[in-house]
């Protein structure tokens, strides 16, 4: 059923979908140039480009999602919304979920895959109820993403493998089709989120 929604709403909307995800990519080149700048294995490079992740990929990432939640809200699929995680409202809480995350879902992979994979799902909610939130810290938003995935996880897992199956496919083709994949996956994410936040309004702070 979210397959479905997710398609009717691009329905129109493809075109603005792979503006929007070109602009995602060249912003993404920008923030991994530091590693074609510098020599291999340049320690200075490696510093550099870890600060550009963290400080211009991860806002980028963020701003993705919020023109997804936008979009999937009536509002146009417009990659100037990319920008919106640099406004002063949710800059450092972008990178504060995004890197708190990665720090938790590396820890727990130290462990097994499996744990750093049920993790990640876990918690990938987080970025969408900071937009819908932006009171909240973080950590509180992690913690509300897990709260909320309870229950829900493999139906995301099996949404991701579909993906996953996509992708695959995709590089086959020089990776041409990820123009379409990714309007539609993230339409498709947003669409969850939308759907288990429904079970879940409003959406409590966990303390």
């Amino acid at each position: 059923e979210i397959r479905i929604e997710a398609r009717a709403a691009l329905s129109g909307n493809w075109g603005k979908g792979i503006i929007v995800t070109i602009v995602y990519w060249l912003l993404s080149i920008v923030a991994s140039l530091p590693q074609v700048l510098f020599p291999e294995g340049s320690v200075a490079g490696g510093i550099i480009y870890l600060l550009a992740y963290i400080f211009f990929a991860f806002p980028v990432a963020f701003g993705l999602n919020m023109t997804y939640l936008r979009f999937s809200r009536g509002e146009t699929l417009d990659a100037d919304h990319i920008f919106g995680a640099f406004h002063a409202t949710f800059y450092k809480k972008s990178i504060a979920v995004n890197l708190l995350s990665a720090i938790y879902i590396f820890l727990w992979s130290l462990l097994l895959i499996v744990p750093g994979i049920i993790k990640s799902l876990s918690y990938c909610l987080a970025p969408f109820i900071l937009i819908d939130n932006p009171s909240l810290t973080g950590e509180q938003a992690i913690c509300q993403s897990m709260k909320m995935m309870d229950g829900h996880k493999m139906d995301l897992f099996l949404i991701l493998l579909g993906y996953a199956g996509l992708s695959i496919l995709s590089a086959l083709l020089l990776f041409i089709p990820m123009l379409w994949i990714v309007p539609y996956y993230m339409t498709v994410i947003t669409k969850f989120y939308e759907n288990v936040k429904a079970e879940y309004a409003p959406v409590t702070v966990i303390e």
